[in-house]
Order: C-alpha cells, then structure tokens, then sequence
C-alpha cells in the first residue's frame, strides 16, 4: 500500500472514529425545554424539593392558565411537557388548550414512599409487597407542603386558574392523588395511574364510601390490563369509581390495553394532559 493510500486510510478511520465517540462534556449541547423553570423550596422537616414548571408562549388567559401537577416530576416533567405542548398545537383536533406543568421531583426511594402513602394507625406494608419495611404516613404533611408553600409560590409567578388544578400520579402517586380527594384538597381534578389500592388493607375505596358530596370534580382512574398483583386490581377500581360518581363526582376508569404497572402512567400521559388542559366546548360550536 503507497504512503498516500495509507494515509487516506488512516484519516478516514480518524474521521469515523470521531463521529462515533460521543462529545466530551466541555463541548456537549444538552437539549433543554423552552419555557421551563427549575427552583428548590424546602418543607417544614427542612427537606428539600425540586419543582419543575413549564408554561406556554401565549400570554395567559384573563382568567390564568390551568396546571396540571406531577407527582415524580423527575420522570415525567419532560414528556409530560412535550406531549401537552404537541396536543395543544393541534388545537381543535385535540381539544386540548395550553396550561402550566408543575411537576415535583420525588427524591429518594424512601422519602417518595412517606411522602406519598396516608397514615394507617398500626398498618405496615406485609413482607415481600413493594415497599415493605420503609417509613410510612407522611401523606397529609405532603399535601399540606403542596398547599401552603408550593401552590401560593406558582401563583406568585404565574397567573393561574384555581378553579382548574390537577393532580396527577402513578402507582403510590395515584394512592396519593385519591387521598387528596378524599381530604377535600386544593385540586378540582385528579389523575390515578395503576393506584395502589392494597395500601392500608383497602383505605381509599373505605375513604370513597366516608367521604362527602364532591359535585364538580373529575376523576380520571386507569391501569394497564397486564397488571400483576397486587397492583392489578381493575374490579377495584371499578368500585371506586362507580362510588365516587355516587358522590356528584365524574369519575372514568379506563383499561390501558397490553400496558403493564411500569408502562401504565406513559400510556395515559395524553389523556391526564386531556382531563387537566381540555378546551371548554363554545355554544354554537360541534
């Protein structure tokens, strides 16, 4: 092989080689959401959280823009932002309008599952169950952080609708979500994903049948039909729906076909962002 051949050779191998290697961190673009804040407020046991916000183009509506709020922000704040944004362009095709995600991040393992489970006096999750031997009941103290610091925060800075709040979560987030509910809590409308209904040996469907007359608000439940136990539970949540729509409440439950517990929240994305962001029908438009 000649000198020249050989160095073409080489050269292209060079070349190759650098577009297959990723970019050092010195010179990496990382994508990031237009829009979008990310600030750290702290709750009264001086634990720390991250809040996500992104917020549409448009200025806000006279009467403020409605949010949706995410528990485990930190897995679902981006998609959760892309996909809202996309259905919203499609305006009249979707139905949907523009709104603010507020998305909070979780934290640790141990500190998601205290903060998202209510206090069972004597209750501990039974051995080889998820979660089990991990510190429990900090529920209420988590709503109350929501309420008092987080909520007044997102209206100082953004001009929002009070009368159009959701909540949305998955797994133990949805066990959350309907324990906000059956509390009376700040929001209007709530999102259950794949709940954990076995918590606390049956509590949010004893807390569906105690509760009181909630007439105007909207729930959303759904779980992938693949669910295994003790999660899979879709005669469950079928009674906790039918009971809460004897409470004035709209209530649907939706079976997320060929979806297991770990894909259910992506396979209802759209249609939490649909509940949270739906366009009010005008009168005179089909």
């Amino acid at each position: 092989m000649s000198g020249r051949r050989l160095a073409a050779v080489l050269a292209t191998g060079i070349v190759t080689a650098a577009m297959l290697s990723p970019p050092s961190a010195a010179v990496a673009a990382p994508w990031q959401i237009e829009r979008s804040d990310v600030f750290t407020l702290r709750s009264a046991d001086g634990h720390e959280y991250r809040v996500m916000v992104a917020w549409p183009e448009s200025p806000p509506p006279p009467q403020g823009w409605p949010v949706l709020w995410l528990l485990d922000g930190d897995d679902n704040f981006a998609v959760a932002t892309v996909t809202a944004r996309r259905l919203a362009r499609a305006g009249a095709r979707s139905g949907v309008g523009e709104g603010v995600i507020v998305a909070i991040d979780s934290g640790g393992l141990s500190r998601r599952i205290f903060d998202y489970t209510p206090h069972v006096p004597g209750y501990v999750i039974p051995k080889g169950s998820p979660a089990a031997g991990q510190p429990l009941g900090g529920a209420n103290a988590f709503l109350a952080f929501l309420h008092d610091t987080i909520c007044p925060e997102i209206a100082r800075r953004w001009r929002v609708d009070t009368g159009r709040q959701t909540l949305m979560g998955h797994s133990f987030g949805g066990l959350l979500a309907l324990h906000a509910l059956a509390q009376g809590g700040t929001w209007t409308r709530y999102v259950a994903i794949s709940p954990s209904l076995w918590y606390g040996n049956g509590l949010i469907a004893r807390q569906a049948v105690e509760m009181s007359p909630a007439a105007g608000r909207h729930v959303l439940l759904a779980a992938g039909d693949r669910e295994g136990p003790p999660s899979g539970a879709s005669g469950t949540l079928t009674g906790v729906a039918t009971t809460l729509s004897s409470r004035g409440i709209y209530a649907r439950f939706a079976v997320l076909k060929g979806q297991s517990h770990g894909s259910s929240m992506m396979a209802a994305m759209a249609d939490g962002i649909s509940l949270a962001f739906e366009q009010p029908v005008r009168k005179g438009v089909e």
